[in-house]
């Protein structure tokens, strides 16, 4: 292999690895884009319909809000781990009898 096939399969590389790239980017954009015009068309009805988010959010029921939704995913995850951990138990111990 010469020097210059060397540097043609080098070039050839990277130009594919550009073009790979490339699709990269515009799929990252297109996903961007989806997620800003999404944020915009709520940020639109929560100006239309008057609200505050972040006033909203600020007050104590907001807070007691998030409080209790944060300990109900807990107790669920819990519950959740709990269950698979008794199954596998069970299913270990119906294998060895």
């Amino acid at each position: 292999m010469t020097v210059d096939e060397g540097l043609a399969a080098e070039n050839a590389r990277l130009r594919a690895r550009v073009e790979q790239l490339e699709v990269e980017v515009s799929a990252l954009r297109a996903d961007t884009a989806a997620t800003v015009a999404s944020a915009q068309e709520t940020l639109y009805w929560f100006e239309r319909w008057g609200l505050d988010f972040n006033r909203i959010m600020g007050t104590s029921q907001a807070e007691l809000a998030r409080k209790s939704f944060r300990g109900v995913r807990l107790g669920y995850r819990w519950s959740k781990t709990r269950y698979f951990v008794l199954r596998t138990f069970a299913r270990r111990l119906t294998r060895r009898a």
